[in-house]
């Protein structure tokens, strides 16, 4: 008995040793989940609304419902397309794979402000990890500092609101890598700077002149914006958004590829046949006229009498 005894006390004095000299307990890492078809774009939902001019999305578009006021889009508007469609699906697989990954840190029960929280670690600094939260979160005005390389999980079993002039500062981070999932909706307040991709079917409602450096994914919910710039990330195995011209609050149009211009066909030059020289024809020369023939005196015959005939020299020779 004095030797389990002993034994007992021996084991319990170890264990409350290692306590004290923090021994690190290792957790299983965040990992970030493939965002599928909704990788490329920077606002996705059912309604969209936009009342003034300003705002500007350096991504892909997509609703079912357009805003009054177009924004500027450097990317592709989709009009409740196919693409679309397989966005809303990734983004709910995406939201399930998130919010089936283990808590490392679980905050006491109620709202959570976590520019002022020390429960976790240092005053608004946090490290990879995925975050639980029973119930609304917010960002006050001294902000949060994501600090690291690694994955970011901010489980929220209520709503999302930062105060205005607020910030999520990236340390370390990547954007592609941080992920809020709140059951109900999400506020930016105005003149803030926020970072990660907030995936929210209740609604995302983005303040006046906010810089998010992310992802608003609200399928089956609405997005509101005013005088924004959001722009989606380029992330590793993602693709990457659909640079294009900024398209109005119509389907996309499928572009036709004009056919090339045919090249034209040259007929050959035809061998031009010389002109012959003509050599002049002469005329023939006029013959010489051969003089007629003084006629011989006859020769007097011995014994025979010569007869003389007188003949008018003005026609000899003539006939």
């Amino acid at each position: 008995m004095k030797i389990f005894s002993k034994f007992l006390v021996a084991t319990l004095t170890v264990v409350f040793t290692l306590s004290l000299v923090g021994l690190p307990m290792t957790a299983l890492a965040a990992t970030s989940p493939s965002l599928g078809a909704a990788a490329s774009y920077d606002i996705l939902s059912s309604t969209y609304t936009n009342t003034v001019v300003g705002t500007t999305i350096n991504g892909d578009l997509g609703y079912t419902t357009g805003p009054a006021v177009a924004p500027t889009v450097n990317g592709m508007t989709h009009v409740a397309d196919a693409s679309y469609n397989q966005a809303g699906i990734d983004q709910n697989a995406a939201l399930s794979n998130l919010n089936s990954q283990a808590c490392t840190f679980t905050f006491a029960p109620g709202a959570v402000d976590l520019a002022i929280d020390t429960t976790h670690g240092p005053i608004g600094v946090y490290a990879p990890g995925v975050y639980c939260m029973t119930g609304a979160a917010s960002i006050g005005t001294g902000g949060i500092i994501l600090s690291g390389n690694g994955t970011y999980i901010f489980r929220i079993q209520g709503a999302l609101n930062t105060v205005a002039n607020s910030k999520v500062t990236l340390d370390g981070a990547s954007s592609c890598d941080v992920f809020w999932t709140p059951s109900a909706a999400t506020t930016l307040g105005a003149n803030s700077t926020f970072a990660g991709t907030d995936i929210d079917a209740t609604g995302i409602t983005i303040g006046s002149t906010i810089t998010w450096l992310g992802k608003a994914l609200a399928f089956g919910g609405t997005v509101s914006t005013t005088t924004d710039t959001i722009t989606a990330p380029t992330c590793a195995g993602n693709p990457s958004p659909s640079i294009s011209p900024s398209i109005t609050n119509s389907p996309t149009p499928t572009l036709a590829v004009s056919s090339p211009t045919p090249t034209r066909k040259l007929s050959p030059s035809p061998t031009r046949i010389p002109t012959p020289t003509c050599t002049p024809k002469l005329p023939s020369p006029t013959p010489t006229r051969k003089p007629t023939p003084t006629p011989k005196p006859p020769t007097p015959t011995p014994g025979k009498p010569i007869s003389c005939t007188i003949v008018n020299p003005l026609y000899w020779g003539k006939k």
